[in-house]
């Protein structure tokens, strides 16, 4: 049954949706949708990017790891087929 890492994967992407959901409430990211509305139109000029940062940022390694997470997803049901295929 090669079903089961679909299903891993499908109930991991669940899940971490919902507490991405979850998050977004309760720190108030969908609290004023007036402003978000026009911040489109908004003419504000980008700040210039930072040219050689001595190190990196906390989100730098945040992503990193929710890459690495996500590739481990995909990778598994991958794993599961193939030696699956080979027993």
């Amino acid at each position: 049954m090669f079903y089961i890492g679909w299903i891993i994967l499908t109930a991991t992407g669940i899940l971490v949706s919902i507490v991405v959901f979850i998050w977004a409430i309760r720190t108030g990211q969908f609290a004023d949708q007036g402003r978000a509305r026009y911040l489109p139109l908004n003419d504000e000029t980008p700040s210039p990017p930072v040219v050689n940062p001595s190190r990196l940022s906390l989100e730098v390694y945040v992503l990193i790891f929710v890459l690495g997470l996500g590739l481990l997803a995909f990778a598994c049901p991958i794993a599961l087929i193939l030696f699956r295929l080979k027993g």
